[in-house]
This record gives structure tokens, C-alpha cells and sequence, in this order.
């Protein structure tokens, strides 16, 4: 009996599928490259439930006829290619020909398009990639296209799609790579009948503060070169607007968007010690390449490409950020009514590269209200700070022995270094504490604590404040909101991209509202791409990390000891939540072998 068999088309498109068409973010990008290649002035995009229910993409391009209309959906029919030198001197988005087929194997798609020339259109409807109905009617130039229950014969995948603000971020992401990409091009974006992005064709500086906020204004650098390798043109971000995640970084070769490690080193690496260590900053950078130099078939998803010198563009790619960054590093607003998108800032004195300083509060309070702990006395002569304390329990450092530490820190006995750490005398040594790591175990406990309990304290805003984020941020914020409120937020959505607040957890009053969400957005987005933990876990850890006192904050005698009163009854006094050391005990015998 023969055992290998021939697959059948429907189960070959849907294995197709499943390299293609992975979630809904995937159709709209597929469906954004046919209508760039049609020749589109304007695009409007529908979606509804994230995706899950309807994806629709109308354009004003070329549009089709009955012919073409039907063999679209055939698998691998293209019109970008036809001989296989094609393949390299591909100036179009797609030509694989797999999308659409690979799209109506597993939704149900109906399709409208009319040739501009041509009096009627034709509506086609597919389901399981067989044709259910065809026929000519009345519609406007152009192609729509409508994807409806996306993976609806396929329940296994759509039961691991994410929740509707994880889809949607997706979603968002592949419109502003389009977006940004082709800023000749009017978009639309609407969600659920609420318009999100309404684009006319403009520079690509105002495209950007169109899709990321007002605030990139004041972030934005030119910068140009040409090569006979490559053009290099585009923008990126003043050093002291990084961020902590890689969100937006965008890179674009002949107009295509690709994720590139390799280059991605390059910029980073242009910018040199002017970045925290985990810092990211802002670019979208476009390289204009011959496409013969470059190979695009690489991957379904034609986001990774191969380059015949990657050396020498890793150099140029460098030297022209680094050039840039020395021209422009202090430069004021971008002035956005320039009628060029990459004019250069001329400067006639030298200007002093100064490195990012972060925030510090000089006057923090938290601790100020314990009022069963002692007032810090000074020692009457220096001895006392250098003999053992009389209790003789202290052992050596664990995280039991920690935990069970006389409190008699206020008798003297804890120093802080630097407005960073702290030194604790006991009998064995001394125990040098990380401040920030031991606030953040304090805080993360209090979180854990009320979050389970569902009792987070709240601090009023005597007036609410408004926070105005970009869409992706807004929707990090949405995903997380039931568990926010659970911590003591009071927060409610307002339109498409605002977020009222009203009040923040009690522990939280010392910070301001507004830079402690904006802090906790990016502090999320960190955790979401570092470490795959349930939301509530990556919230509360995000939260602590984002409130704990930084590195350079003074803290007096009594906050010392009310911070170290809660390390010790805390459930881990070694670790912070991801794992980094709170404390070290430096023992007599090591502290004697330094000075030998």
C-alpha cells in the first residue's frame, strides 16, 4: 500500500498559511503591499474585534479585471515577476504570489475592484479558497478587500491569537511601518467605527510627529549621505530621549521595511557612550539601494534581506549617524515648515556633547511617616562605628539571616555610600545594600499584596491630569488597565490616544502621575520583551521598578531605617523580582584581606 500521497490545494494553501498569515497584523501587511503596488494615492483601512471579525483595505490604485480578479487567489500569481532574473531587481512589495491564496484558505474574502478605464467591477467572494460567488457591479476605481473570521476553519489558531489590545498593537505596528515608508500615500485607520489615524501626504517629519506625538518635535536630527553604495537619508533621536525598548526603530531599504541585527549594531554603536547601557534610541532610517546588490526572497514575511557588501554598509551606516550626531547633537524644535525633508542645521559654535543625566529626587519622603522607628543619633566618638553590636544572633549572610537581623540600625550602625547604597554593621561584617534594588523588593511585596487582595490605596488628584500617548502606548495601557486599578490607579481611557488621571496608589504620591505611567509604558514594553510573564506579573514588576528611589537620592536617618525594616520582613531579601542582587555581606575577614 503506498503511503505518500499528494496534498490538496486547500491543505497545501493553509500549510502556506501558516508561514504567511499568522495573525491578523500579517493579513493587513500583506493587503498594505498589494495596494502600495497598485499605484494607490490614498488607503483606508477598517478593522474590527482586532482583526478577528474584519480586516478591510480599500485603495484608489490600478484595481483589476474579471481575469485577474479570479487568478489572484491561485497560488504563487503574481504581476511583479515573470522570469527569474526578476527576482533581482525587485522594486515592488510583494512577489511571492502567496498571500492571497495563503488568505483565503483560512477567512472568508470578498474582494470589489474595477480598472479605472472600465465601466463595472467585479465582486468575488472565497471561502476556503473555492470561489462561492461572482459578478459584475457597480464600484468606485480601485480595489476593496474584506477579510471576515479570520482562521474561522482553523479553530486551533485562533485560539492562540492574543487578547484584542495585544492584536491591535500588531496591527498598529504594520501600519506605521506602511506609513512611514510611503509618506507620498493618505492613510486612514479606523478601529471598531472609531478613527484612529487620518494621514494626508506630507514630509516625513511631520509624518512622524503625526504618528508618535507632539513630543518628537523636539527629539528629531536630519541626517544624509550619499555613496555610490547607498543613499542614506531619514532621521533619529537626540540621546536623552532613549528609550529602554526598540519599539520605534524603523529601517527601510528601497522603501521596505526589515529587521536587520546587523545594522541595527551599527547605529547603536554611532552613538557610543552617549546612551544609558540599556538605552534604544529613535530612528527611521531609509537606505536606497541597487536591488541587484540585495537579495529580498529570503523569508515569507520579506522582512530580512541579504546584502552583497554588509560590511562596507555597516561603516557607512555609522560614520553617517556619527556624523550627524556631531552636527546636530544640542539642535533646537524642528522647524516643520522647511520645504525639504532632509535639509541639514548649519551651527557656527562649537557645541559640547553632554551625556544623558537622569531625573534624581533630591527630597524623598516616603519613609518620613514611621514613627515607631528611631531617630538616627550620631555616635559621641567614631569608635562605636567600628565595634561589633553587643547582640551576638548575627550570622552569616542568607536569606533567613537577613531576614532575622536585629533592627538597631538607627543606634548608628547604617551608613549611606554615594546616595546609593547602604553599609549595615553586624557582628560578622558588613552588609552592603543596593537602595534601589532593596525599594524595589519592598514595593514589588506591596503590590503583590494588593493586587491580590484587590485593595490598592489610592491618592486623589486634587485635579486630573491628562496623558497623551501614541496608539501602541495607548493600547499597552488598555491591556493593562484592570490590573492598574487593582494597584490603587484611577485612570480612564478618553478618545484614541488620552488617558484622564485621577488618582495613583498611595505608596506612589512623592512621584508625578503623568512621568510615572509614561515611565511604566516603557518599563512594560521592556519586560514584555525580555520575559514571557503573566500580565499581572509583568505589571507589578514593571510598577516597582519604575517608583523605586533611584541611585543619587539622600536619604536621612530614619528613612534609612524604615527602608531597611522592610527589606528585612520582606519575602526575599537577596533578590529583586528579576533576579538581581539586593545585598552582598563583605565579612571581617575579607575586609581585613583588603587592607593586607
Amino acid at each position: 500500500m503506498n503511503k505518500i500521497r499528494l496534498l490538496s490545494d486547500l491543505l497545501i494553501n493553509q500549510i502556506a498559511a501558516g508561514e504567511v498569515v499568522q495573525r491578523p497584523a500579517s493579513v493587513v501587511k500583506e493587503l498594505l503591499d498589494n495596494a502600495i503596488d497598485a499605484e494607490s494615492k490614498n488607503i483606508k483601512i477598517v478593522i474590527k474585534d482586532a482583526g478577528k471579525q474584519l480586516i478591510q483595505v480599500i485603495d484608489d490604485g490600478i484595481g483589476m479585471g474579471a481575469v485577474d480578479a479570479r487568478i489572484c487567489f491561485e497560488k504563487h500569481a503574481t504581476s511583479k515577476i515573470a522570469h527569474t532574473d526578476d527576482l533581482f531587481k525587485i522594486q515592488t512589495m510583494g512577489f511571492r504570489g502567496e498571500a492571497m491564496a495563503s488568505i483565503a484558505a483560512v477567512a472568508q474574502v470578498e474582494m470589489e475592484t474595477r480598472l479605472h478605464e472600465a465601466a463595472t467591477g467585479i465582486y468575488i467572494s472565497i471561502e476556503g479558497s473555492k470561489i462561492k460567488k461572482e459578478e459584475t457591479i457597480a464600484t468606485a476605481p480601485g480595489t476593496k478587500i474584506s477579510v471576515k473570521n479570520l482562521f474561522y476553519n482553523i479553530p486551533a489558531r485562533r485560539n492562540f491569537l492574543k487578547s484584542n489590545p495585544v492584536e491591535f498593537k500588531h496591527i498598529l505596528e504594520e501600519v506605521h511601518h506602511a506609513a512611514l515608508a510611503r509618506t507620498a500615500i493618505g492613510w486612514k485607520l479606523y478601529h471598531n467605527d472609531v478613527e484612529i489615524y487620518k494621514l494626508a501626504p506630507e514630509k516625513l517629519s511631520h509624518r512622524i510627529v503625526h504618528l508618535f506625538g507632539e513630543s518628537y518635535k523636539k527629539q528629531l536630527i536630519p541626517c544624509k549621505e550619499t555613496t555610490n553604495i547607498v543613499t542614506i537619508e531619514g532621521y533619529i533621536g537626540k540621546p536623552e530621549y532613549t528609550k529602554k525598548t526598540r519599539g520605534e526603530q524603523f529601517l527601510f531599504v528601497n522603501q521596505r521595511f526589515i529587521k536587520s541585527p546587523f545594522l541595527n549594531h551599527a547605529i547603536k554603536n554611532a552613538y557610543d557612550r552617549l546612551l544609558p547601557a540599556d538605552g534604544f534610541p529613535f530612528y527611521t532610517i531609509y537606505l536606497t539601494i541597487d536591488p541587484q546588490w540585495i537579495d529580498i526572497n529570503v523569508h515569507p514575511t520579506k522582512t530580512e534581506i541579504k546584502f552583497q557588501d554588509e560590511k562596507a554598509l555597516y561603516a557607512i551606516l555609522q560614520a553617517t549617524i556619527k556624523k550627524s550626531l556631531a552636527t546636530h547633537h544640542v539642535v533646537d524644535s524642528l522647524d516643520f515648515e522647511q520645504d525639504t525633508n532632509f535639509s541639514l542645521l548649519r551651527f557656527t559654535h562649537p557645541i559640547q556633547i553632554n551625556s544623558p543625566q537622569a531625573a534624581k529626587e533630591r527630597t524623598y519622603t516616603q519613609f518620613k511617616a514611621a514613627p515607631s522607628l528611631p531617630s538616627f543619633v550620631p555616635p559621641k566618638d567614631g569608635k562605636s562605628l567600628f565595634e561589633d553590636p553587643k547582640d551576638n544572633s548575627a550570622t552569616p549572610i542568607s536569606a533567613q539571616t537577613v531576614g532575622a537581623l536585629p533592627h538597631q540600625h538607627g543606634a548608628g550602625t547604617a551608613v549611606q555610600l554615594y546616595a546609593s547604597y547602604i553599609i549595615v554593621q553586624v557582628q560578622s561584617g558588613a552588609l552592603l545594600i543596593d537602595q534601589q534594588a532593596a525599594h524595589e523588593r519592598v514595593l514589588y511585596d506591596k503590590f503583590i499584596t494588593h493586587f491580590q487582595n484587590k485593595n490598592g490605596a489610592s491618592q486623589q488628584l486634587l485635579m486630573p491630569e491628562h496623558l497623551v500617548v501614541n496608539p501602541v502606548d495607548y493600547m499597552v495601557l488598555l491591556e493593562n488597565e484592570a490590573i492598574l486599578r487593582s494597584l490603587g490607579f484611577i485612570i480612564d481611557p478618553f478618545g484614541t490616544s488620552t488617558i484622564i488621571i485621577h488618582g495613583c496608589p498611595a505608596e506612589l504620591s512623592h512621584h508625578t502621575p503623568k512621568q510615572l505611567l509614561e515611565g511604566l509604558i516603557e518599563q512594560l514594553k521592556w519586560n514584555n520583551s525580555k520575559h514571557k510573564l503573566e500580565p499581572a506579573e509583568c505589571c507589578i514588576r514593571a510598577l516597582a521598578k519604575k517608583a523605586s528611589i533611584p541611585h543619587g537620592t539622600k536619604l536621612n536617618g530614619v528613612e534609612i531605617d524604615a527602608l531597611l525594616a522592610q527589606l528585612f520582613s520582606s519575602s526575599n531579601t537577596m533578590y529583586t523580582p528579576d533576579g538581581r542582587k539586593i545585598c552582598i555581606m563583605l565579612s571581617k575577614d575579607s575586609l581585613a584581606t583588603l587592607l593586607t
